[in-house]
């Protein structure tokens, strides 16, 4: 009995510990993959915080050449004063997946910038997608608003972190849409991150501590001896 609690009570820390850790990670990116028959494309507009701004093409049934070229034309079509980069080497370990990155200088205080259907269709017209998505991305350090007139999709609060959907497109479906993009100034680094480190830390000190300590052997009681009845006083 002993031994089953001091288990549970280590499989609570431990457990505490990983929910703890689970908050400072990322959010899955898989529902931004490309679906749909090919060329299928993915376009992801990253407004960077910590990290650089980007122009991100995931597609299939392309070539790489001709998706860096994509990618830049998608760029100058989201940013026409911005200057954009030439494409970065790919890494991509996805079989059957190209990628396609450029970066573009961005200022770091508030900006706003509008997507559209006609604009990233004509930038995309040598790959010749049959399916489209294209969505907006920050960090924690930018807030990030998505008002958008896509069928189906849900203008967003402002929020910090996550993608928001801009617009979606078939092939030869006849739809069309607009977004208006609001993007935060960049804000200090968090230190939530450091307080979920430091607080998995000390759970995980205390646990060892709790657990060394139940591991020694109880000690003895030592009793003394009984003193002698003091002598009478005459």
């Amino acid at each position: 009995m002993y031994v089953s609690a001091r288990l549970a009570a280590l499989a609570v820390i431990a457990a505490l510990g990983l929910a703890l850790a689970a908050c400072s990670a990322s959010e899955s990116s898989s529902e931004q993959l490309p679906i749909g028959p090919a060329p299928s494309i993915t376009v992801l507009v990253r407004v960077g915080g910590d990290a650089e701004t980007t122009v991100q093409l995931l597609a299939t049934g392309t070539t790489q050449p001709a998706l860096d070229a994509a990618a830049g034309a998608v760029a100058t079509a989201a940013f026409p004063n911005a200057q954009v980069g030439p494409p970065q080497a790919p890494n991509n370990a996805d079989a059957g997946l190209t990628v396609a990155t450029v970066p573009v200088q961005l200022s770091t205080d508030a900006i706003t910038f509008d997507l559209n259907s006609d604009g990233i269709a004509a930038a995309l017209k040598p790959v010749h997608p049959k399916a489209l998505g294209v969505w907006v991305c920050t960090d924690g350090r930018r807030s990030l608003s998505v008002d958008t007139t896509a069928p189906g999709a849900v203008s967003s609060d402002i929020v910090s972190g996550p993608c928001r959907v801009a617009g979606s497109t078939l092939a030869h479906d006849g739809l069309t849409w607009t977004a208006k993009v609001s993007v935060g100034a960049v804000e200090p680094p968090s230190k939530l991150p450091w307080l979920i480190g430091a607080g998995v830390v000390v759970l995980l000190i205390v646990g060892a501590v709790w657990l060394l300590r139940s591991r020694r052997p109880p000690q003895e009681r030592v009793i003394s001896p009984a003193l002698p009845p003091a002598p009478p006083v005459h």
